[in-house]
């Protein structure tokens, strides 16, 4: 028996094994904390570099001639990074698990949005048109008098994940210029899909790893699916004339300051309310859902309701859904029910658990 296995021994017959095990995972916690302040690998480091700093970098570059000019265009790939930090809660169950799996570890994601430069100017950001997973893909707008005010250049007809629409805003670029990015683009196709669907890039804080991580485009942007000539689509934003203060959920005061009906322009829509001290710009919380039908024969649009799943908000005391839905209006004091009727829609709300709260 070796020295170590003799202290266990001892430890244990003293009944102090336990409370040896509680008084390490304590010094270690101290030191991963330490460590997230310190190291420029942690998480911590890594989140608040990537918040403040999202380099745009280089991918692929291609040039070609104007037809018309004789000018050379540059069209290009650039790309912006957001940093995941998202990973399990540590246990200290195991204090040697806990050291290899959460102290000296390089975790979290690196994500990559791809950026459309033509002549050195933003085109089209992906990241601007990132939404939960199941409103990712948004396609096209479904409102016929919308859709009638936008020019299409389609390469890509299906409508699954993938999809990178490319919206050139007049406001920026003349007819021209989307005319010669839609030449420039066809040009060099091949280069530009395969490098949206393939490039990988190793960020320096992996570079330690074996085998170094490496990280592709977000996924929903893998291939240009059509070149739009108009302003990106922007979502309707309908909210309560007074906005619940915040809610109790398993026994804690959770404050909120955003409660918002938001229809996107593939006419889905969702409830989202935001709270306060949020983690990232994509931590809103659901609480309901649908979509908004588009009734051709008579021209008009109806909302429906998939799910809702409230709890207790100042905005839904003592009133009936069909209440909530027509007291939402818009920054411009707009009614909900202005633009669309309300359809198939519960007679009542339904609750998570949640206890009342006091304001």
């Amino acid at each position: 028996m070796n020295k170590l296995e003799k202290i266990i021994e001892i430890l244990r017959i003293l009944r102090l094994l336990d409370i040896a095990i509680y008084l390490l995972s304590g010094v270690y916690l101290i030191i991963w904390k330490t460590y997230e302040l310190l190291t420029p690998t942690s998480r911590f480091y890594l989140s608040k570099y990537y918040k403040k700093k999202r380099p745009d970098i280089l991918t692929v570059g291609v040039t070609c001639i104007d037809r018309y000019t004789g000018n050379s265009n540059y069209l290009a790939i650039m790309e912006e990074h957001s940093f995941d930090p998202t990973t399990p809660s540590p246990s200290l169950s195991n204090p040697i698990n806990f050291i290899e799996q959460y102290i000296f570890p390089i975790s979290g994601s690196l994500i990559r949005f791809p950026i459309l430069y033509f002549n050195h100017k933003i085109v089209s950001r992906s990241l601007d048109g990132r939404l939960p997973s199941e409103l990712l893909d948004m396609g096209l707008p479904v409102d016929p008098i919308e859709l009638a005010k936008l020019e299409i250049k389609t390469f890509h007809e299906e409508s699954w994940g993938g999809n990178w629409i490319i919206y050139v805003d007049p406001a920026k670029f003349t007819h021209r210029e989307y005319r010669q990015i839609i030449c420039c683009y066809e040009t060099h196709r091949k280069e530009i899909d395969s490098t949206l669907a393939n490039s990988k890039f190793t960020p320096w804080w992996t570079q330690k790893v074996k085998p170094p991580r490496s990280f592709s485009f977000n996924s929903y942007a893998n291939r240009i699916s059509h070149i739009v000539y108009g302003a990106m689509p922007q979502p309707r934003i309908f909210s309560p004339p007074k906005i619940s203060k915040g809610y109790v959920l398993e026994g804690k005061w959770i404050p909120i300051y955003s409660e918002e009906l938001i229809i996107y322009h593939n006419f889905k829509w969702q409830i989202n309310i935001r709270r306060k001290h949020r983690i990232n710009q994509w931590k809103d919380w659901t609480i309901g859902r649908g979509s908004v039908r588009f009734a051709y024969e008579k021209k008009v649009k109806i909302l429906d309701v998939d799910n809702l799943s409230f709890p207790s908000l100042d905005s839904i005391k003592d009133i009936s859904v069909q209440e909530y839905f027509a007291s939402l209006v818009d920054s411009q004091g707009n009614k909900l029910t202005d633009f669309c009727y309300l359809g198939n829609i519960p007679s009542k709300f339904n609750y998570i658990r949640s206890l009342s709260a006091n304001s």
